[in-house]
């Protein structure tokens, strides 16, 4: 128990030093317009994955896939093969094209 009070006491301490800040991963306005990323030359039957998530085949997004401002990795795949990989920085209303070289 003192142990706890002890570890909490030098946080607390170190946080109000200025030692410890929390920083955001991407700063988020509300009412901004999303981005859009569109994959123009990439094969219909590709998978997109964008920050580890699946967001299906590029025949599923034809308008391309709306995304939240700040940086994100994309991968697109056809079965076990990675086509491509790149990381995007977008910002809000942003309209981008990931091409495979």
């Amino acid at each position: 128990m003192k142990a706890q009070l002890l570890a909490a006491a030098i946080l607390c301490g170190a946080t109000m030093a200025g030692c410890v800040q929390n920083y955001a991963e991407r700063e988020i306005v509300q009412g901004a317009a999303a981005a859009t990323v569109t994959f123009p030359n990439a094969p219909q039957e590709a998978r997109i994955l964008i920050d580890g998530r699946d967001f299906g085949a590029v025949s599923q997004h034809p308008n391309g896939v709306a995304l939240s401002s700040g940086r994100h990795d994309i991968i697109i795949t056809t079965g076990a093969q990675q086509l491509h990989k790149q990381a995007v920085y977008v910002s809000a209303g942003a309209r981008i094209e990931v091409r495979i070289p």
